[in-house]
């Protein structure tokens, strides 16, 4: 019964852990002017790398280093063509799913870690400017590791150190 209540506290700990993670981007992003501390900025919730090449060929790129890196693609999100279906015209914007079971299992083996499937899997944008400029944006793990357990922010360092790889070598 001692072993039950741990894991169930860990898992509200989580829970508590993943929902400050949530209140924090929202709040960061909502009102970019409240600093954390007196002249301190608030952490970049998200990378962006620029790609020099055109949407299509950066969108394929990825998807082919994807696979060379042995991650898988879950699903693909075009969220312009979904929006553009419902009458919206937008500038071409991609989401990905992509998964590293070596990583992930690690994270969902252990029931007090589960909550943290929130933040999985690896999502990454691929979107076209307005000026017809291309990014690749993911999350900034950097920013949330230091409210995860230590295993948890090993895991998701090393998945993180991955995805850069991925994603330098589809902009070159």
């Amino acid at each position: 019964m001692r072993y039950i209540t741990s894991i169930q506290s860990g898992t509200r700990s989580m829970r508590g852990i993943a929902i400050l993670g949530i209140l924090l981007f929202l709040i960061s992003w909502m009102m970019p002017g409240i600093a954390m501390a007196e002249g301190a900025e608030p952490p970049n919730l998200v990378q962006v790398v620029k790609s020099n090449k055109s949407f299509p060929a950066t969108l394929r790129t990825f998807k082919e280093e994807v696979s060379k890196a042995g991650w898988s693609l879950l699903n693909t999100n075009n969220m312009a063509g979904v929006l553009s279906e419902r009458g919206f015209t937008l500038d071409p914007v991609v989401i990905l799913d992509v998964c590293s079971g070596k990583y992930s299992a690690r994270i969902l083996g252990n029931d007090a870690y589960r909550p943290i499937s929130a933040f999985m899997p690896c999502r990454v944008s691929i979107y076209q400017t307005s000026a017809g400029e291309v990014y690749i944006a993911r999350m900034n793990t950097g920013a949330f590791v230091q409210m995860m357990p230590p295993e948890v922010a090993e895991v998701m360092v090393a998945s993180d150190a991955e995805i850069a790889e991925i994603i330098a070598r589809t902009v070159r």
